[in-house]
């Protein structure tokens, strides 16, 4: 899952609208159907799944810890990791931080992945390295602790969200900034997404692309509502 390492690139700031998670700087937002997935390896479910999914507001215990780690979701989301002008979207990131572990973040899955974006241990040691590499000094987050990533960093709410928006960011640049495919790698690893040539159709990927892009719509409204 680890992705080659690559020197970070300068801060951009977030281009919103899209149901894409990610815009580039000064470019016109087009908002396509948000799971215009082709391809003969995709499962028809998967489709009929994402195409029925509506906003749905995460618990409020959840949208309550969340709120407090907006200042590390908002900072590391903004940084461009892989291609210049061109950043994560917060809301996107909010709901993959909600479906994943409720917003708590010593969670630890069955499966040995921890912290809010569950993120397993050798992943995490993998991407934190490459972070160390890159030279860049990240606020909220002392860089020597990327250089030897132990599994219980992975609790500490800044720790998680860079690397997990780090993967995402990579994620997203290989897969064309599509979330049912960025989500589909993050679950299932991106040697199935390209195994099948879109999005994996396994229940509990299926299960997590549903409730992420939910939870998505529901942040984005909330967002659109805000003054």
């Amino acid at each position: 899952m680890a992705p080659n390492t690559s020197r970070l690139l300068p801060r951009a700031f977030l281009a919103g609208g899209a149901l894409f998670l990610l815009a580039a700087l000064g470019a016109v937002p087009v908002v396509p159907p948000a799971w215009g997935q082709k391809g003969p390896h995709v499962d028809a479910h998967v489709r009929h799944v994402a195409q029925n999914t509506r906003p749905k507001a995460p618990a409020r215990s959840t949208r309550r810890r969340l709120r407090d780690y907006d200042s590390y979701v908002r900072y590391f989301s903004g940084l461009a990791y892989t291609r210049s002008g061109v950043n994560l979207s917060t809301n996107f990131v909010r709901a993959l931080i909600a479906a994943e572990s409720a917003a708590r973040p010593r969670a630890v899955s069955s499966a040995g992945a921890i912290g809010l974006l569950q993120i397993r241990p050798e992943t995490g040691r993998r991407a934190a390295r490459a972070l160390y590499d890159t030279g860049y000094e990240f606020r909220f987050v002392d860089r020597r602790r990327l250089r030897r990533l132990s599994a219980d960093d992975l609790k500490d709410p800044a720790l998680n969200i860079l690397i997990g928006c780090y993967l995402l960011d990579r994620y997203n640049a290989e897969f064309g900034d599509h979330l049912a495919r960025t989500v589909g790698a993050w679950n299932a690893g991106p040697d199935r997404v390209r195994q099948y040539r879109g999005t994996p159709p396994y229940e509990e990927t299926v299960g997590l692309i549903r409730r992420v892009n939910a939870f998505y719509l529901f942040f984005r409204r909330q967002d659109a509502r805000t003054p």
